[in-house]
């Protein structure tokens, strides 16, 4: 695991776009995938990477070559959700890179970054429909809240997992590659 820099923007945007397409066939219009996906550019990456606000990282993991698994963008909270001052706004790893704990150890590295910073507790989004939920609540995710988000033309229901005690999930181990 390593922090994210604007030299990895082109790496982050083929594993987020790749990722969109995986993980969200057969739940969202192949439309809608592909308009999202189109908008995980390489010139939004590095803008992100170059303009990350106070508090804000992206962390990868990377293989043995050293290309990029998967990554996960944390920072504060967009908006205030039970009291949690810190979200994460991405994580994904690439389909074939996953069940290896890469996940969780980006998970991880969110939730240390964010005690570094004094904050101890943090929430993030998932579609409802998303078979990741199974995968925050094994590390201790709880669902707090639904919302519905427009894609496209479709409403699609949000889920918040929020960890309201990151102990665990600091002392996590590296992931298996």
């Amino acid at each position: 695991m390593r922090g994210a820099t604007p030299r990895d923007a082109p790496a982050i945007a083929r594993v987020h776009q790749e990722c969109w397409r995986t993980t969200y066939s057969g739940i969202l219009p192949a439309a809608v995938i592909a308009e999202a996906a189109g908008r995980k550019s390489e010139a939004v990456w590095r803008q992100r990477l170059n303009g990350t606000l106070a508090g804000q990282a992206t962390w990868l993991a990377v293989g043995p070559a050293g290309d990029v698994l998967g990554f996960a963008s944390c920072g504060a909270a967009r908006h205030r959700l039970q009291g949690l001052e810190a979200e994460v706004y991405a994580l994904y790893v690439l389909q074939e890179h996953q069940r290896r704990g890469i996940g969780a150890s980006l998970l991880g590295e969110c939730a240390r970054h964010f005690v570094r910073h004094g904050l101890f507790g943090f929430y993030l989004w998932a579609l409802k429909a998303n078979r990741a939920r199974l995968f925050y609540e094994a590390l201790g995710g709880e669902a707090v809240a639904e919302k519905s988000e427009r894609l496209g033309r479709h409403s699609y229901l949000e889920v918040a997992y929020a960890w309201h005690e990151v102990g665990p999930l600091v002392g996590r181990p590296e992931a298996v590659r």
